[in-house]
């Protein structure tokens, strides 16, 4: 009785390829015991992988031809209707955003910096154009440019402090509060600017408030709970 060497099952002796997994299964002559011992075993290869990949790409392509038909659909009766396009530079601009994004979640980026830098980029042009198709930049500059900004540079530097520090477990969980913590007083500083209602002082000062129980809590889970219910609860989140 033979064995495959990838998953194990039991496989008669003129099985070939394997039944279950399809691995190319070489013959062996048991007799020949010495020549059993040189012979290797082909190296097992996972196909899923790749085969997620084909299936991905398959996926994104299709994806693309359809928004390169709906787009040009829209251009079309836009342009029909109006003769010059008036609502359809809003809508395929956001069409096109919305396909940048599927190509970064797709994984054809890598790094994770550059994913974080192209996500960025792709919301201030779409807020740029949405605002610029209007013929002024009311609230690009003043509100959106800032907050994109700051929160692809507050997206960035977590990650560098999570890979510089290699912060594992619950630390990467109080991280990511600080971060979100940051990320809603830096939305909420603009956003009141925006509306002249913003006062420096205060809104330090509530900024400092918020933060205090988020290190309160760290500090409190770190050095108060049982070992024991840590080990737990990292198993329970794969921390």
């Amino acid at each position: 009785m033979a064995y495959c060497p990838k998953c194990g099952i039991r496989v008669e002796g003129d099985n070939r390829p394997c039944p279950l997994c399809s691995f190319p299964i070489p013959k062996v002559n048991e007799d020949d015991t010495e020549g059993l011992r040189a012979r290797k075993f082909p190296k097992a290869a996972n196909p899923y992988p790749d085969y997620t990949r084909r299936v991905l790409n398959r996926i994104f392509i299709f994806t693309t031809l359809a928004v390169f038909v709906a787009v040009s659909l829209m251009f079309y009766i836009d342009y029909f209707l109006n003769d010059r396009f008036t609502w359809s530079r809003y809508s395929n601009l956001s069409v096109f955003a919305g396909w940048v994004l599927l190509f970064f979640s797709f994984g054809y980026v890598q790094s994770y910096y550059k994913v974080i830098i192209g996500i960025g980029l792709n919301a201030l042009v779409l807020l740029f154009g949405l605002d610029r198709f209007d013929g002024t930049l009311d609230w690009f500059m003043p509100l959106a440019f800032p907050i994109v900004t700051g929160v692809t540079v507050i997206c960035i530097g977590y990650w560098s402090v999570i890979r510089a520090l290699s912060v594992r477990g619950f630390n990467v969980i109080g991280s990511l509060f600080i971060a979100l913590v940051i990320l809603a007083m830096w939305v909420n500083f603009f956003i009141q600017s925006y509306q002249s209602e913003t006062n420096l002082w205060s809104w330090i000062i509530v900024t400092v408030l918020q933060l205090i129980p988020v290190l309160l809590i760290m500090l409190a889970v770190k050095y108060v709970m049982p070992e024991r219910m840590k080990q737990k609860i990292a198993r329970k989140f794969h921390l």
